[in-house]
């Protein structure tokens, strides 16, 4: 009787030590990283947009391979809660695309001192997607150029400054969506509430 009583209790502690594990807790910490992150690349993309605008009101619309965020990408708070491989494989995939068109304009006299400043929170934020969605997925994103020839033609000298300008301010709109998806850190984890902490 005594030695099923032990039993029992040893079983008993087993168990009761396996439910007080941190399940998902690297999963959490991976993914929490880009929280900072990407608040980082959107106040330093912000700043960058509006010293590369330098109060000028010129736009232009270029034809460029960037990839842009759709509603099919699955990035509402629901489906973020539920399944968010689909929206952080998105973000990253469409972050590797602005550090090709960033690494492009880098050219650019007129562009060059913002890249500088732009470049090192891009690929912060990059290190830490990678991170998260390997993390969340079991697959490693490879960080390859994705300039097509399409891409490289020679960009007239006039052009230079407006296509800075518009980079920027594209990757200043991106910023703002992966800082929101990202702004209370793993989108799995948001609580119903959470949407106030991000306002």
């Amino acid at each position: 009787m005594d030695l099923c009583f032990k039993s029992f209790a040893a079983l008993f502690l087993l168990v009761a030590a396996a439910s007080c594990a941190p399940t998902g807790h690297t999963l959490q910490d991976a993914c929490g990283d880009v929280r900072s992150s990407s608040l980082e690349l959107n106040h330093v993309a912000r700043t960058v947009s509006k010293e590369a605008r330098n109060g000028s009101k010129d736009v232009t619309d270029f034809s460029t391979a960037l990839v842009w965020m759709e509603a099919k990408d699955m990035c509402d708070p629901e489906t973020l809660r539920q399944k968010p491989t689909t929206c952080l494989g998105k973000i990253l995939n469409v972050l590797t695309r602005y550090i090709s068109a960033v690494e492009r304009v880098a050219g650019f006299q007129s562009c060059s001192e913002f890249v500088s400043k732009v470049k090192p929170a891009m690929q912060n934020l990059h290190k830490d997607m990678n991170k998260c969605v390997k993390t969340r997925t079991g697959t490693n994103h490879q960080m390859d150029s994705h300039t097509s020839k399409e891409e490289t033609h020679d960009i007239e000298r006039w052009q230079e400054e407006l296509l800075c300008h518009y980079t920027m301010d594209r990757l200043f709109s991106f910023s703002i969506l992966s800082a929101r998806v990202f702004a209370v850190g793993d989108p799995a984890h948001h609580a119903e509430g959470s949407a106030q902490k991000c306002m």
